[in-house]
């Protein structure tokens, strides 16, 4: 079954490495895009602060997240605050779930994670339309869908560095 979780023994992960994945996700997300591609396109920060929360939540947790949504408020140039309001409080409710997200496999966790990532698109509207902003459309709560749907590609590619080869 390709939703299966892996069986093998897995190294432990650096801090480095979790950290080089969130400059690169930030370093995405300044890559400046045609008008109407961004449309679709997941919040690369929050798919990633939500996989590490969930598999490592020692090591990135509501704190880490603060910090993570400030810097992509800062770099979307956004509402400032929007982005650390929205992540954690999805944090908080992943970390609240995270014994149970741990052992689903990847179809039911990408199922999970839609949900996290509609509430988070769900906060950053709120937040946006209580400071006065009109209602930016139906169409904002497509990239959570797509991010759902990368979830199992994003949790093998960051799962590769830590299988332990055996020969």
């Amino acid at each position: 079954m390709p939703f299966e979780r892996p069986k093998e023994l897995l190294k432990p992960v650096k801090r480095r490495f979790i950290f080089l994945t969130f400059v690169i996700a930030v370093l995405v997300e300044l890559i400046p895009l045609p008008a109407g591609s961004t449309r679709w396109l997941p919040d690369l920060i929050g798919l990633l602060l939500l996989y590490w929360v969930i598999n490592q939540p020692r090591r990135v947790n509501i704190g880490s997240a603060f910090l993570l949504g400030l810097v992509a408020d800062a770099a979307t140039a956004g509402l400032f605050g929007q982005h650390a309001l929205a992540y954690s409080i999805t944090s908080y409710l992943a970390l609240r779930q995270q014994r149970q997200l741990v052992m689903f496999n990847l179809g039911q966790q990408a199922l999970a994670v839609l949900a996290l990532m509609l509430a988070n698109q769900a906060i950053m509207v709120v937040a946006r339309m209580i400071t006065g902003a009109a209602f930016v459309g139906w169409s904002y709560f497509l990239p959570p869908l797509v991010g759902a749907l990368l979830w199992p590609l994003l949790t093998k590619l960051l799962l590769l560095p830590y299988r332990q080869h055996s020969v």
